[in-house]
């Protein structure tokens, strides 16, 4: 009868849930666990809703007790994991990621995996841009473009990210897992700053990413963002079709992330003096670093 009971509980908090009633949610899994304390499912579903809220404390908790009772429940492990990379518990985020059989060093040094291409969805309910980065461990995410101001979001920031991949990008011939945004973990010195250029010549492109890489200058060519819908974003992009928003014609806008508007204007300046018919714009702030 109490299994029953906790199950309908249970079943009902994930109903609640599922229509965003979070508070009602959290009380429906606390009863299931009440009901039958030695069930894992309502403590992993407490963990789970505490971390789409960024209540890392909690997340923590309710994970732990979820893989005590199933020490073979590998999504327990990877939220705690997630838990304690937030909290920088190291002891406890390495003990996480060796249950989900992720080698690492020992020690209780902060964790880090060898560094691995992948994207990450900023502000997954919101604008959900899509961006290029480096996973530094199974949790963590450091973001390599220049976002676009309105995601809030640096050059370099390093940003939890969900153990889920939820769509793919290619680059060349490779395909490569995109994750969702949880939190940001670490902000950025790097301010975005905003410019409009002419290229005239072909080695303009070129040698602007040598300089900007020269004086440590994040560069992105925004002109070349493309607008999709949330469908295709959570897709490969060849799996749906939408319409798409077109480069506009006529339109060069860039992108730069730099610790100082000085270094920017030094390293635009000699671009521009390296061939004829080459300008920009005085590169405003649209975004101050931490």
């Amino acid at each position: 009868m109490r299994n029953f009971l906790a199950k309908s509980l249970n079943d009902l908090g994930n109903s609640a849930n599922n229509r965003q009633m979070q508070a009602l949610a959290r009380i429906l899994y606390r009863s299931a666990a009440i009901c039958v304390p030695s069930w894992s499912s309502p403590w992993y579903n407490l963990g789970l809703q505490a971390k789409y809220l960024s209540d890392w404390q909690e997340s923590l908790f309710f994970n732990e007790r979820a893989a005590a009772l199933d020490p073979d429940d590998e999504a327990s492990w990877w939220n705690l994991g997630i838990a304690a990379t937030a909290l920088k518990d190291w002891e406890k985020a390495r003990r996480a990621w060796r249950a989900c059989e992720i080698e690492l060093e020992d020690g209780d040094a902060e964790v880090r995996t060898p560094p691995v291409t992948a994207c990450v969805r900023l502000d997954p309910d919101g604008s959900g841009e899509v961006v290029w980065g480096t996973r530094i461990d199974p949790a963590r995410i450091q973001i390599r473009n220049v976002p676009l101001p309105n995601s809030n979001r640096h050059y370099f920031d390093i940003l939890l990210n969900d153990g889920a991949a939820e769509g793919t990008r290619k680059s060349g011939e490779l395909e490569y897992p995109v994750f969702n945004e949880l939190a940001v973990w670490k902000s950025s010195s790097y301010s975005t700053f905003q410019s409009a250029l002419a290229m005239t010549d072909s080695e303009a492109e070129p040698q602007l990413i040598q300089l900007c890489t020269e004086s440590d200058v994040g560069f992105e060519d925004w002109t070349t963002v493309r607008i999709i819908c949330a469908a295709c974003s959570r897709t490969s992009l060849q799996q749906h079709h939408c319409s798409a928003s077109e480069m506009p014609e006529g339109q060069r806008k860039y992108g730069f992330a730099a610790t100082s508007r000085e270094t920017l204007v030094n390293v635009l300046r000699s671009w521009a003096e390296g061939s004829a018919g080459r300008g920009f714009s005085d590169p405003h702030l649209v975004l101050l670093g931490a």
